[in-house]
């Protein structure tokens, strides 16, 4: 009876579909985007409680290129383009306008590292993984309100999840998320128009990136995966 069970046991895995998987030698080049569009009205303390529209814009490139050292897990290069803003404004404002309060905020980051990602196949055609990397950036901050700007550089590290979907063997549809990060920045603060001496700050940060706004759809080709 033991023997006829075990036997059972195991025809029936060796019915189950098989798990695909990414061989070494595989080459990966991918690319994601994202873009978010969020407005809220706001009341802003600092403009004598004045009540406005707040606009906030993100968009991101983020392209990569790398190489399967062994089975399911890739090492590779990356980096990453990616502008924000913010924009106040009360009734009959905007730029170049004098009547009303127009406010605008711009965050500018360039960025470019090493990452390493591991694949977890569901089956044949879907995948999680999780991707672990390093990267150099560079921050250009401009606040009209306060008419400076400044300039960021250092280091940041990050872990982020992701799910990929396989129309083919070479073709990837990727959904990833921000994950968790830390950054270290330097940052240099420049008043426009004055001989002022630039103020340095240097601090570190920790982001958690779970929500829809933080999604990057995205594409990647497998080269040479049979």
């Amino acid at each position: 009876m033991k023997k006829t069970l075990i036997g059972a046991l195991f025809l029936s895995a060796g019915t189950l579909p098989a798990q695909a998987q990414i061989s070494a030698g595989t080459k990966l080049l991918s690319t994601s985007l994202h873009y978010s569009y969020q407005t809220t009205e706001e009341v802003l303390n600092s403009l004598n409680s004045k009540q406005g529209k707040l606009v906030y814009e993100e968009f991101g490139f983020v392209p990569s290129a790398g190489y399967f050292v062994t089975e399911n897990l890739a090492v590779g290069l990356t980096g990453q383009l990616s502008v924000r803003k913010r924009h106040f404004g009360t009734a009959a404002s905007g730029p170049g306008t004098i009547t009303g309060v127009y406010l605008e905020q711009k965050i500018r980051t360039l960025s470019g590292g090493v990452f390493g990602r591991y694949y977890k196949f569901l089956g044949e055609k879907v995948a999680l993984y999780g991707q672990l990397g390093v990267n150099y950036q560079n921050n250009y901050y401009y606040f009209s309100s306060r008419y400076d700007s400044s300039n960021g550089r250092g280091l940041y590290a990050y872990l982020s999840p992701g799910l990929v979907f396989f129309p083919s063997n070479k073709i990837g549809l990727e959904l990833a998320m921000r994950g968790a990060s830390y950054d270290r920045m330097t940052n240099e603060r420049d008043v426009i128009n004055s001989s002022a001496t630039k103020n340095t700050v240097t601090t570190s940060t920790f982001n958690f990136g779970f929500g829809l706004n933080d999604l990057n759809l995205g594409i990647s080709f497998y080269l040479g995966r049979n």
